[in-house]
């Protein structure tokens, strides 16, 4: 090997660890929790609970005006077949007959004495479907969890096979130099420059591919966080395992309960409790006062016949002491609904175990796997440092380094792909759960 040829190697190497460091200055790093806590803030369904709240607050508004006065104006005019008339005659005196056209112009007041408490009571169910509403929304966009996990990983995986078939690129180039330099020195065959050129376009096709299909991800992600994400943005493997073993260690999976569609039973489960209660007040003696004051012809003295003004006012009783059953039955309806929702609830924690058996089973699986990959690694990284040597020697042919080189690749590219699944594996794991990762770390 020549000088000159070790001279254009070392530069070459120099200039892409420069241009390396240079642009992981530049890259944007996206965190696998940052990117799901984006993607559930940027969902329009977000809006949904202040569109809640506001639809409660009126009815809750509504509610209460039942305990302010109740005001009505009333109007009628109709005319009878006959009225009432005394058939009397006294000397120098007579008694008015009542007119059959008749009308009279009210205004009603009403005020709520005591209730027994249903206003209170239907107040409490407003608010428990409140928190019932709420917590579906946040089950809804909990989904999305899983969605950002999926395209994180897949983008994962492309970003690191680019970072090796690029590697493997800056090597292929610095051995073809050396190659091509003894085709001019006469001390090889052109056929070694031309097995390095066709695995050099061989490995351009497949980082390419993988660029692509990165960008593919990175647009996914895009879409779901709302964030505008640069193709130079580094996506940073978390490191899950503490979170992992912490989770393992709080006992069996269906006692946890993180879900947010827990929190969403738990809630339904509340409004029926409340119903219930409504349903035992409603039947309630009502108390009221009332006032009423208006006009007719006649008013309440029908003896009158002309126009007279009138009013009058008192203390209502308003009690239904039997209604066939009707309660209880609607109380027991409740209940049944109520022991309806614990089922689902059993259901859904039985699924969630059944679900991450999969992933302990592969957590446990690729953690042995990492063992046996970075021995794989370090033995095809000492071969291939021997063939580099044979070949700089020229005991080896190109072809030949270019296979030792290609196994280096395979095996790196199977340690990352493990890597990357047990992280994968594990976050999984966590979203199943319920429970969202901590900021990622290398």
């Amino acid at each position: 090997m020549t000088t000159s040829s070790r001279v254009l190697i070392a530069s070459r190497a120099i200039a892409a660890l420069l241009g390396a460091t240079a642009t992981a200055r530049a890259q944007d790093t996206l965190h696998l929790a940052a990117l799901q806590d984006a993607a559930v803030a940027r969902d329009p369904r977000g809006e949904q609970s202040r569109l809640l709240r506001s639809q409660s607050e009126l009815r809750l508004t509504t509610l209460g005006a039942e305990r302010r006065p109740q005001l009505s104006l009333n109007g009628q005019a109709s005319h009878q077949s006959d009225v009432t008339a005394v058939e009397l005659r006294l000397p120098g005196a007579s008694v008015p007959t009542p007119p059959k056209d008749r009308w009279q112009a009210t205004v009603d007041v009403q005020q709520l004495l005591y209730d027994g408490g249903s206003v209170e009571a239907r107040r409490a169910v407003e608010r428990a479907r409140l928190a019932e509403s709420s917590a579906a929304v946040d089950a809804t966009l909990y989904r999305l969890r899983a969605d950002v996990n999926a395209a994180f990983f897949s983008g994962y995986l492309f970003q690191e096979r680019r970072r090796e078939l690029d590697a493997l690129l800056t090597d292929l180039d610095a051995r073809l130099a050396i190659a091509r330099a003894r085709v001019v020195n006469g001390t090889a065959l052109g056929r070694d420059t031309l097995a390095i050129v066709a695995e050099r376009l061989r490995t351009e096709l497949a980082r390419d591919e993988a660029v692509a299909s990165r960008g593919v991800a990175l647009a996914v992600l895009a879409r779901l966080t709302g964030r505008s994400i640069d193709s130079a943005g580094v996506l940073a493997l978390p490191d899950l395992s503490r979170e992992v073993a912490a989770t393992r260690d709080a006992g069996a999976p269906e006692s946890l309960r993180a879900r947010p569609e827990f929190a969403q039973f738990r809630q339904t489960r509340a409004r029926i409790d409340r119903e219930v209660a409504l349903t035992a007040i409603e039947n309630r003696p009502r108390l009221l006062a009332f006032g009423q004051g208006g006009m007719g012809r006649p008013g309440l003295n029908q003896f009158r016949t002309g126009p007279d003004e009138f009013w009058q006012a008192g203390v209502r009783v308003e009690w239904r002491p039997w209604t066939w059953g009707n309660a209880a039955r609607s109380a027991e309806g409740l209940r049944m609904q109520q022991r309806v929702v614990e089922t689902e609830e059993q259901a859904l924690a039985d699924q969630l175990a059944r679900a991450v058996e999969s992933d302990v089973a592969d957590m446990q699986r690729l953690r042995a796997a990492l063992a046996t990959d970075e021995r794989v690694v370090a033995l095809r990284a000492d071969i291939e440092r021997q063939g580099q040597a044979q070949f700089t020697e020229g005991a080896i042919t190109g072809a030949e380094y270019v296979e030792l080189r290609t196994d280096v690749l395979e095996a790196r590219l199977t340690l990352q792909r493990h890597r990357a699944e047990l992280a994968q594996a594990q976050a999984r794991y966590l979203t199943t759960l319920g429970l969202s990762p901590a900021r990622s770390r290398r």
